[in-house]
């Protein structure tokens, strides 16, 4: 087995490219299409290269941390970070391409490791992929209610 984790999922929203953009990087706003998870970031409501922001992620069993610090941004297509220590280190991005009709938001692990002897342990029994998996798509989901809800309201 790989000590490393890659890992590729998208999902087509009906929004211009810059309205996911800004919902993806207006901490503020995430907060607000994104119940169930707590984020904490330095500086403004932003993200700005360099930044960190942490996330809590709430289960019914347990809660835990993680951190990453944006490594890059290409307005409104793509955000780059990276994960800095324990549960996860590594480099992952967002991309949004335009389709007809919208965008395909794709989130990318590109190559992200398990750090510590629980996080590994539970990579290696596949809980940690398949939790990953589960958890991408229902922050896709949300983002994708959110946006095309917020559509149809102002129209």
């Amino acid at each position: 087995m790989a000590s490393y984790q890659q890992s590729t999922y998208s999902l087509l929203i009906q929004a211009p490219p810059e309205q996911i953009y800004a919902s993806l990087t207006d901490w503020a706003l995430r907060l607000k299409w994104r119940p169930g998870m707590g984020i904490s970031w330095e500086g403004g409501g932003g993200a700005f290269v360099g930044q960190k922001v942490c996330f809590r992620v709430k289960s019914p069993f347990f809660s835990y941390l993680f951190s990453f610090r944006i490594t890059g941004l290409e307005p409104p297509r793509r955000i780059y970070m990276e994960y800095g220590g324990k549960p996860l280190k590594g480099r992952a991005a967002v991309e949004i391409t335009p389709e007809d009709g919208g965008c395909r938001v794709g989130f990318h692990w590109m190559k992200v490791e398990p750090v510590g002897f629980l996080a590994r342990v539970y990579f290696a029994l596949g809980l940690g992929a398949r939790s990953h998996r589960r958890r991408t798509l229902e922050t896709l989901r949300m983002l994708k209610t959110y946006l095309e809800q917020t559509a149809k309201t102002n129209s």
